[in-house]
């Protein structure tokens, strides 16, 4: 994809599917991944069949965090992003900042807790001039996908109104708060569903869009557990958000 195209898709839609120059390290990524949780699931065989082994909602957190770590530990998702540095500059120029610690989400078939519902990320403090980069470890298929409203990105916050609640099951600092569940989330009208589109993304893809993009993980109805990393950069010369 040419550089015009990309800035045209994200100027338009807010959003666009890149192939990664260079997707050795999200392979390499998955394999580490893998092996690490056969020190705790021996039989697993695939990220995909993650769900057949953690179906407790605890053990999954536990799991998930623990992976997480090992995560941040290795700096694998910076390691994806150098490796393809050319096309991460080509979205949101040559200075960049990097997330420290990327989001790596695991969402099972149908269990509707482990994905995020449709939101802003600027309705949580992050600048619009923020872009992320959601690199899958298994195959999103359309089933599986993460939902966009395309053009979101260019209408303002009262087209999109939100009800704040407490959640019940993550605290702050919390392993899920730590995951990138939010204690108190910032809820759209579930009306606006009907108006999504699920974006398929194959390893060694991403799908890139700004902050503002009202976007959502959405229950995974595919029959495979959905195992991703979020990366999310800025130009280190963007405004910077106070409010």
């Amino acid at each position: 994809m040419t550089s015009e195209a990309i800035d045209d898709a994200l100027a338009e839609r807010g959003w666009t599917v890149l192939d990664l120059p260079d997707p050795r390290p999200v392979f390499a990524a998955r394999d580490r991944l893998l092996e690490r949780l056969r020190a705790t699931l021996p039989p697993l065989e695939r990220l995909e069949d993650y769900h057949r082994f953690a179906t407790d909602d605890d053990v999954h957190v536990a799991t998930l965090h623990d992976l997480a770590s090992y995560y941040w530990e290795q700096d694998l998702g910076r390691t994806i992003v150098t490796a393809n540095l050319d096309v991460v500059r080509r979205v949101a120029g040559l200075d960049l900042q990097i997330q420290r610690r990327p989001y790596l989400r695991a969402v099972r078939p149908h269990h509707p807790g482990d994905a995020s519902p449709l939101h802003r990320d600027t309705y949580y403090g992050a600048s619009p001039y923020e872009v992320s980069f959601v690199i899958p470890f298994t195959d999103m298929s359309d089933a599986g996908a993460l939902c966009v409203i395309s053009g979101s990105h260019l209408e303002p916050d009262e087209r999109y109104p939100f009800a704040q609640q407490q959640s019940p099951d993550v605290a702050i600092r919390s392993r899920k708060h730590e995951l990138g569940f939010p204690y108190a989330p910032r809820l759209l009208d579930a009306s606006l569903t009907a108006r999504t589109e699920r974006v398929p993304v194959r390893v060694g893809q991403a799908l890139v869009f700004g902050l503002s993009l009202v976007h959502g993980g959405g229950v995974n109805t595919a029959t495979t557990t959905r195992f991703s990393t979020d990366i999310r950069v800025v130009n280190a010369l963007a405004p910077v958000r106070l409010s």
